[in-house]
């Protein structure tokens, strides 16, 4: 029985339906174990995203299997059930996607916890996962509109770890950064999973990035397979 908190077993994609169907994503298995992070690195169109997507619950593999912490996460035929939701969390290029412009980000992250955890006092939550992404506390009480690329990003983190998941996916969270942020927002990304125990499935494109990771699996264009 294997004790990674992320299975990805020989899952693969394909877009389109009938005559028009593509395959998106070539079979892929990799594993992750808490407080490890893996990146997935490949030419573009070889399915990155889509295998974040996948791990995400957004959408069914066409074939194998995604497991979470031991269990069934989503297979062909099944994506995760809401209860069970909290367990993987994403941060995507786009920090904003994960926010209300109108609210605060406190209040954003607030109503994030109560939905999927249930709990109705997220203080604590909040609190420990701004500290954990390196976000300031007075940053909390203004609308993502008022903060920077990086603060923003930060932001994102924070929202994900507060609901305290097993899996963390990061899908290309520095492309719109520049350098000197990247490397502040990626600081905050590996020490929060470690610190965390939380398992990262890092996509990127930046080898630099890819490096810091505890391993690297390299997907290629489903077109070579054929």
């Amino acid at each position: 029985m294997s004790d990674a908190e992320l299975t990805v077993a020989q899952v693969s994609a394909v877009h389109g339906r009938g005559g028009r169907a593509r395959q998106a994503l070539a079979p892929t298995t990799l594993e992750i174990r808490a407080g490890e992070s893996v990146a997935v690195v490949g030419p573009s169109g070889a399915g990155k995203s889509t295998l974040a997507d996948i791990v995400l619950g957004l959408r069914p593999p066409a074939s194998g299997e995604v497991r979470v912490s031991g269990t069934a996460w989503c297979t062909p035929g099944s994506l995760p059930d809401r209860r069970r939701r909290r367990l993987v969390q994403g941060v995507s290029q786009d920090p904003t996607a994960s926010f209300v412009p109108r609210w605060t980000i406190r209040r954003s992250i607030e109503q994030a916890v109560r939905r999927l955890t249930g709990e109705t006092d997220a203080a604590d939550r909040i609190r420990q996962a701004a500290e954990l992404a390196h976000l300031s506390p007075e940053l909390l009480d203004r609308r993502t509109t008022a903060l920077s690329g990086g603060q923003a990003q930060r932001a994102a983190i924070a929202r994900a770890l507060a609901v305290r998941p097993a899996v963390l996916v990061a899908d290309e969270p520095t492309s719109a950064l520049d350098p000197a942020t990247a490397r502040s927002v990626c600081a905050a990304l590996f020490a929060s999973a470690a610190e965390t125990g939380t398992a990262l499935l890092l996509v990127t494109h930046d080898p630099e990035l890819a490096a810091r990771c505890t391993r690297t699996v390299r997907i290629v264009a489903p077109a070579q397979h054929r």
